[in-house]
């Protein structure tokens, strides 16, 4: 396999809000807020006809979701419930040609329920269900495998799933092969900023990251850090509208955004890793990779949700492109 990740699988569930929907649930806008089984189930219930659009979610299995569709062999590990939902995401993986390295535990799978108000901004309401129990490791998985992808969200707290994390990112390392590390959720980051500071100095051979997240881990000053954090390795700062940046030996390069009609942007930045590892993987440059990430997250923001609508998507490869 050209690519192994970890992640948190959940379906998601996407709903038109308004800013006064949120106030009436008492949710920070923007941010991801922790609920029961039980009150997602509420939720849920409560909003009807106004989830739109369901499919299987989590960082790493969008990430795979894309890597796969631009032709890349890739395997997604992780726990689900043994429920109805978890045979829906399991199902999902084989529909994008995902190699599944899934533990089933008692219990149910984890849901979300993103809120997109008109300004397309998305608020999570979330149960992570028995996502976070994992802890099955897939040795053959890891022989197997050129490059190792997790997100910060896996790899904080005391839970199964974050000492699973570890161990297999110590197993690629000690393979010398690639750790690639997704900093996500701007709160969380803050939270345990000295932690993640230290396993990505410590681990992170690519690294991801967009401006909120950038400040959570560095402070506001964090343009400058980026360019001293890890001279030696691509770290892509996403920029949304604006493009994205690679920092890498001291120096950052601007990547220009390529035209897309947006919808959704739920997604986007998962798509954009996933481009930019599959350019990686495939021998092209730090920057042609994160072009190609940046191509790659066009396909996702015109439609709801983070799925990708071409099951292959054709690249476009040359000197014309600017892809080398």
């Amino acid at each position: 396999m050209d690519l192994l990740a970890l992640g948190t699988p959940v379906i998601d569930l996407f709903a038109r809000a308004s800013d006064a929907d949120l106030k009436g649930l008492g949710v920070k806008k923007g941010a991801t807020s922790y609920f029961s089984a039980k009150k997602v189930a509420e939720l849920e219930q409560k909003l009807g006809k106004r989830v739109k659009h369901c499919y299987p979610g989590d960082n790493a299995r969008n990430v795979c979701e894309g890597f796969a569709a631009l032709s890349g062999f890739c395997g997604f590990a992780g726990a689900i419930g043994s429920d109805r939902a978890g045979g829906q995401f399991e199902s999902n993986l084989a529909e994008c040609g995902i190699a599944p390295f899934l533990q089933r535990k008692k219990g149910s799978t984890g849901r979300i329920i993103a809120l997109v108000t008109p300004d397309k901004q998305r608020t999570f309401l979330a149960d992570l269900g028995v996502s976070e129990k994992c802890t099955s490791f897939e040795a053959m998985a890891v022989k197997s495998s050129r490059m190792f992808y997790v997100s910060t969200i896996t790899l904080v707290g005391k839970k199964p799933c974050a000492r699973l994390a570890i161990r297999y990112i110590e197993a690629f390392r000690k393979a010398k092969k690639p750790v690639a590390i997704s900093v996500e959720n701007p709160p969380m980051v803050h939270q345990h900023r000295a932690l993640l500071l230290s396993m990505i100095r410590k681990y992170a051979d690519v690294l991801f990251l967009n401006k909120d997240e950038a400040e959570s881990l560095l402070g506001r000053d964090f343009a400058g850090k980026l360019l001293l954090l890890k001279t030696r390795v691509p770290i892509y700062l996403k920029l949304g509208a604006a493009g994205s940046a690679l920092y890498l030996g001291c120096k950052r390069q601007q990547i220009a955004p390529l035209e897309a009609e947006v919808m959704d942007t739920t997604g986007a930045g998962d798509a954009y890793a996933a481009g930019a590892l599959y350019g990686l993987s495939r021998g092209y440059s730090p920057l042609s990779s994160g072009k190609i990430g940046c191509f790659l997250a066009t396909k996702v923001v015109g439609k709801l949700g983070a799925g990708i609508p071409l099951r292959h998507i054709r690249l476009p490869i040359g000197k014309k492109r600017g892809l080398r």
